[in-house]
């Protein structure tokens, strides 16, 4: 049940990192107003840009190895992935918190996000060892 309940959470955080990762690759700019990051004068600058697309393929390379870690990696290994991914939630969330933005629905949306599967993966790890 344990590897289950982390593969399906790990499952369902590469479908949201896919869908991050493409957006940042194709419209950073749009990621960047969501998130309400504030621009210089009428546009933002090619170095903003260049990194909101370095970190799009930075996610889509996790949206790719999380379902196969899913599909392959025995329990013991699951649980290791889910502790980590456990404390990376958490900076994200933490993160997204500390954003030099105002609040708005993108920074709300991706604070709820990260918190959910914070605690989806602390949910998933309950639950007793099998091989220890």
């Amino acid at each position: 049940m344990l590897a289950r309940r982390l593969a399906l959470t790990l499952r369902m955080g590469a479908i949201v990192f896919a869908l991050s990762a493409l957006a940042l690759v194709a419209t950073p700019e749009f990621f960047l107003e969501f998130l309400k990051i504030a621009k210089e004068q009428s546009s933002y600058s090619e170095e903003i840009i260049w990194a909101m697309r370095m970190i799009g393929v930075c996610l889509l390379i996790a949206s790719v190895m999380m379902p196969l870690v899913a599909a392959f990696a025995p329990e013991r290994a699951l649980r290791q992935v889910g502790v980590l991914m456990v404390g990376i939630c958490s900076l994200l969330t933490l993160l997204t918190f500390l954003t030099p933005a105002p609040w708005g629905i993108g920074k709300v949306a991706y604070l709820l996000v990260g918190a959910f599967f914070t605690l989806a993966y602390i949910y998933g790890l309950r639950g007793r060892r099998r091989h220890s």
